[in-house]
């Protein structure tokens, strides 16, 4: 990480907010590409693209504010406009998150895009804070979601997460279209919100962790495998045949 970067983000930090209007690729982010994926800068839009990728092999887009070392944000509010074109297989998501994924400190708190072509309960767009998860928008209403569901509100142990309803909250959503999504992140209680509408509100009780904020668009899923040695969310990679891109046109945080 280069110095004038470290500077920014201690001056976000200390100011206790951050407005970028993608005006420029700014040297605030991170900007962290791997395999086929990429970013692209039109106007005052910033696009993240991924794709075509190999089925085996992780592909990701993605900027964030932070490193294991310096996570500057706490019980914030994180404003985006964006839109996902593409109707594609993994993940995308823009939000919170305190940078690790070893499966008992890692806090995403963010909207969270999940699809694959196999057997997986996430298929739709989800609020996320910790292994909690309510569904927003659902490509289709999967008999495996109804079951993890029930199973983890009467037995969240053997899950390892909770699945708050069933039931999506704006199933009219249209991803490929502009809209204002806002996590609202509070001492106990993050909030989610697109185009002022509330779309889940979601227990918090991790205490004041540090956090990065993070925009990525990827081509795998996660899965958190019993008797895992390493104990963290493991990559479920996917093929895509076509480029697919997550745009952004503004970010606020404070």
């Amino acid at each position: 990480m280069s110095h004038k970067k470290k500077e920014l983000w201690e001056e976000a930090r200390k100011k206790g907010r951050l407005e970028d209007d993608f005006e420029e690729m700014s040297e605030y982010w991170d900007y962290r590409k791997d395999n086929f994926a990429g970013f692209k800068h039109e106007g005052s839009i910033l696009k993240l693209w991924m794709g075509p990728t190999e089925a085996l092999y992780y592909s990701n887009a993605e900027i964030s504010d932070g490193t294991f070392d310096f996570l500057p944000w706490t019980y914030k509010t994180l404003e985006a406009k964006v839109r996902l074109l593409g109707h594609f297989y993994g993940s995308a998501g823009w939000g919170f998150w305190n940078y690790t994924m070893v499966i008992d400190p890692c806090m995403p708190i963010w909207f969270i895009y999940l699809r694959t072509r196999g057997p997986y309960p996430f298929q739709g767009l989800f609020a996320q804070v910790g292994n909690q998860f309510q569904p927003i928008m659902l490509f289709e209403k999967p008999a495996l979601l109804t079951m993890a569901s029930i199973i983890s509100n009467f037995a969240p142990s053997i899950m390892g997460l909770k699945i708050l309803s069933d039931t999506p909250t704006l199933q009219s959503l249209k991803l490929d279209e502009w809209h204002v999504y806002r996590v609202e992140w509070s001492e106990s209680m993050v909030r989610f919100v697109v185009d002022d509408f509330e779309v889940a509100r979601i227990p918090y009780n991790a205490g004041p962790i540090g956090a990065r904020a993070d925009v990525w668009i990827d081509n795998a899923v996660y899965e958190a495998r019993r008797n895992d040695a390493g104990r963290v969310y493991r990559h479920v990679t996917q093929e895509n045949r076509t480029r697919s891109f997550l745009e952004i046109d503004y970010i606020k945080i404070f």
